[in-house]
């Protein structure tokens, strides 16, 4: 690097959270030769400023789709860094490694400033084949610095879960993950009793190694929302007598994103869902995996308060058409941006039908992949007149001879590089 490149880079790596360095870095790197970095800071950091459902976000996920992973910058991690930490578990945000994987939190502590001054690192993901010390983390200076904190391994209890929500060093995090064997049932009530918890902006639980109506339980200690806007709980066990509880919590109160994929929910979970209040805030929601069925498919498309909601992930469901047809007759989801029905089994009846649905013309992405999709569903689908505003439709399939020739070029005709096939 030069001189300038150092001061820059040194910036950013004070100054985490200011996009104005990472533009101007941005400018100097495509002055000196190399402009897809350059492009990639600029795209994710555009990106970060909009909800995954905006036009942006579609059309990179359909033509720029290492935007949002960092995969293809994976040569610009720096190399050195301290003891205990390393990128076998990273993230991009802005342009910049945001995420490092932490493999011995006793050995990064002592060398934290190195850490922060080789990348603007705001996340932490800790290693499970080590049990990170919380208390030791909560009286950790550089704790100010991170936003985000995952955890995989621990069984941490209340005491430890209190010791971290209460450091005066935890004022900056918004977003905790836990996943596992990474906490105990009073280690998440002391959490969602927390004054942290109210500060959290997000939240994961995935596949908790609790009972699922403890699970639920424990989130029942929060008595209001807070500024919680994601909440994500998948792979956890959840059934209808969870469901049923799960969605009259307050902790749900003020959701724009819900994940409730990879849980048995069942038609009677997916029901209780719809008839809650909690939809009506929802912009995201993820029922991939959940067996909804043809009666919950029909109780969320006929639930009220569904204007707001913007991407629907209905996936590996088994859905047939009449779910498909129930889904494109609901008025109510005139906003939505982003559906994904991949691996259902949609069928060329189940594509007739959200070609002929009105509600749909605000679509820009639509998933069918490995959805049973043939030629007389994808020509429907290609004459379709309310799907003008598509920027990515994916009907991949596994199996490649699927689409005829005419279906194939009908569909390019009218969609261009917007289609996968």
């Amino acid at each position: 690097m030069t001189s300038s490149h150092d001061a820059l880079y040194r910036a950013i790596c004070a100054q985490p959270d200011e996009d104005t360095p990472r533009l101007v870095f941005a400018d100097l790197v495509e002055e000196n030769g190399d402009p897809l970095r350059a492009r990639f800071i600029r795209t994710q950091v555009a990106l970060a400023r909009l909800p995954a459902y905006d036009p942006a976000w579609v059309n990179a996920r359909q033509h720029e789709p290492d935007s949002s992973t960092g995969h293809c910058m994976v040569q610009t991690l720096p190399q050195q860094l301290p003891d205990g930490v390393g990128w076998h578990r990273f993230e991009f945000r802005r342009g910049f490694p945001w995420k490092v994987g932490v493999r011995a939190l006793n050995a990064l502590v002592p060398s934290g400033d190195t850490l922060f001054a080789a990348a603007p690192i705001q996340a932490l993901d800790f290693d499970p084949r080590s049990r990170p010390d919380l208390v030791a983390l909560a009286e950790w200076p550089q704790l100010a610095r991170l936003r985000k904190l995952e955890f995989s391994a621990g069984w941490f209890p209340a005491l430890d879960v209190a010791r971290l929500a209460e450091s005066e060093y935890a004022a900056g995090l918004t977003e905790l993950g836990f996943e596992g064997e990474a906490v105990a049932p009073d280690g998440l009530r002391a959490l969602a009793d927390s004054s942290l918890l109210v500060r959290l902006t997000g939240l994961e639980l995935r596949s908790i190694q609790v009972a699922s109506a403890l699970l639920v339980d424990a989130l029942g200690a929060a008595h209001e929302p807070g500024a919680l806007s994601r909440l994500a709980l998948p792979f956890n066990r959840l059934g209808r007598d969870d469901a049923e509880h799960l969605f009259r919590l307050p902790l749900l109160g003020d959701l724009q994103h819900l994940d409730v994929s990879n849980n048995p929910l069942g038609s009677g979970g997916v029901t209780a869902l719809a008839e809650s209040g909690v939809v009506r805030g929802l912009r995201v929601l993820n029922l991939s995996k959940t067996k909804p069925g043809v009666p919950g498919v029909k109780a969320l498309a006929e639930a009220g308060g569904l204007a707001g909601l913007r991407a629907l992930d209905l996936s590996d469901n088994l859905l047939g058409p009449v779910a498909v047809k129930a889904l494109a007759g609901c008025g109510g989801l005139r906003g939505l941006r982003v559906l994904n029905l991949s691996n259902n089994l949609v069928g060329d009846a189940g594509a007739a039908a959200l070609a002929a649905a009105r509600s749909l013309s605000g679509l820009l992405e639509l998933d069918l992949r490995d959805a049973d999709v043939g030629d007389a569903g994808a020509v429907a689908l290609a004459e379709s007149p309310y799907l003008d505003g598509l920027l990515r439709l994916d009907l991949g399939s596994r199996d490649s001879g699927s689409l005829g020739r005419a279906a194939r070029a009908a569909l390019v005709e009218r969609f261009g590089n917007n289609v996968s096939l």
